[in-house]
């Protein structure tokens, strides 16, 4: 009795059974239990979209042909949200680099919405490049559910892998 409780213990403290996990479209990685994965068909190079509605968080994951190095990649991503989003008071919050599936990537967060009577917004989004591919993972929710939501996006973003 006392090893199936240290069993269940471990399996506990390393998340095993806290995790759905997605196979398809050439990647895979964990999510957290209660979200739900689908195909997104609106949305230009969108490859899955993985969300808990109840929450407001939303991940989208795009495949884009690399036609640039990362770092232009990254600066375009960064510079076009700047622009496109200046008028709802966009603010960036921070930006990093990161190791993502083993390769080098750039993550940029940042904020939308002058009050409440807009689309208020907090977005990480992390950009990599494998082979010829760019992918782009975009995690977004309210800014007042972000720290909260942060570590499920890390589940999804730390598990990745571009098969």
């Amino acid at each position: 009795m006392k090893k199936y409780l240290i069993l269940l213990l471990v399996i506990l403290a390393t998340g095993c059974i806290f995790k759905g996990h997605y196979e398809g479209s050439g990647i895979s990685f964990d999510y957290p239990m209660g979200w739900v994965t689908g195909t997104v068909m609106d949305l230009p190079g969108a490859i899955v979209v993985v969300e808990d509605i109840s929450r407001e968080s939303t991940v989208f994951i795009f495949k884009e042909k690399a036609n640039t190095t990362l770092e232009e990649r990254y600066l375009e991503y960064a510079q076009k949200m700047s622009r496109e989003l200046s008028e709802y008071c966009y603010k960036q919050i921070s930006n990093r680099t990161l190791t993502v599936d083993g390769s080098k990537a750039y993550e940029i967060v940042y904020t939308f919405g002058c009050d409440q009577t807009q689309t208020r917004e907090q977005t990480r989004t992390v950009i990599l490049q494998k082979g010829d591919y760019f992918y782009i993972i975009e995690c977004k929710t309210t800014p007042e559910n972000f720290k909260n939501e942060n570590p499920n996006f890390d589940i999804i973003i730390n598990s990745l892998d571009i098969l």
